[in-house]
């Protein structure tokens, strides 16, 4: 039910399976649909139902668990949330959009922190669409297991701590992103195999909040010892922002680190 079919949002509705929020109603026979509280059976096909908005893809399923949107609801009925559609937006793509955006995503986590690294890259790829269209459960579930990341050792780590970056850089407005880029600094060596993650690390600093930035990378200049080279590049972030540089009380002098 959207804001524009209503007069009055204090309307209370019939209780009836139709005004039930986890009532989905089939595109193809309207006075039909499906009670979704227990989308168990039909989760292998939720992201197609909800594209088409109809149930064609499970029609054998969907006929078997069909229910009368008129009949009355049972002891689970929860009235329907007023939806505010934004003008000009398309219904369909628009709530495919929420659904995404609130889904839980928990059951991803054990595969993250699997041995077997394949099983994790699969895990990545799974949760990818969920970080990038603004999911707030999967962002916080990707950020907490690169925390939990050790060192980068090799190339294939290194490969998936980019992956992970890329998709943490569209969260870079939280300040906790900022700091696992300034962590990867210190926990992770500088060599030639971890050349590509630095320079990328870097860049994504240079873009972030620079007085966040200028503080954690002073602490880090002050914990860990770099080459002369990656020092130089390091400090090349903390001076992007030169008005801030200038007022800074504790900014850098090249001569203290020599």
């Amino acid at each position: 039910m959207f804001e524009d079919d209503l007069e009055d949002d204090d309307i209370e509705y019939d209780r009836t399976c139709q005004n039930c929020t986890f009532y989905h109603q089939d595109g193809d026979e309207w006075e039909y649909g499906v009670c979704m509280n227990n989308t168990e059976i039909f989760e292998t096909y939720l992201d197609e139902i909800f594209e088409s908005d109809s149930f064609s893809c499970c029609r054998e399923l969907y006929l078997q668990n069909r229910i009368e949107g008129l009949r009355e609801a049972c002891e689970l009925f929860e009235e329907i949330e007023v939806v505010e559609i934004p003008e000009g937006e398309d219904i369909v793509e628009y709530l495919w959009y929420e659904n995404k955006k609130n889904q839980n995503v928990d059951e991803i986590i054990e595969y993250l922190y699997n041995t077997d690294i394949n099983i994790v890259k699969r895990a990545i790829n799974a949760i990818s669409p969920y970080v990038y269209i603004g999911n707030q459960g999967a962002f916080e579930i990707l950020l907490k297991y690169y925390l939990s990341l050790g060192p980068a050792e090799s190339l294939e780590e290194v490969y998936l701590r980019k992956d992970i970056i890329d998709m943490l850089s569209r969260y870079e407005s939280d300040r906790r992103v900022i700091e696992a880029y300034v962590y990867e600094l210190e926990r992770s060596p500088s060599n030639n195999t971890t050349r590509q993650l630095y320079t990328l690390l870097l860049e994504r600093l240079y873009e972030c909040d620079s007085n966040i930035v200028f503080d954690l990378l002073f602490d880090l200049l002050n914990k860990k010892k770099f080459s002369q080279k990656i020092k130089k590049r390091i400090i090349e972030v903390m001076e992007s922002d030169y008005s801030l540089r200038q007022e800074n009380q504790f900014y850098y002098d090249l001569s203290k680190t020599e």
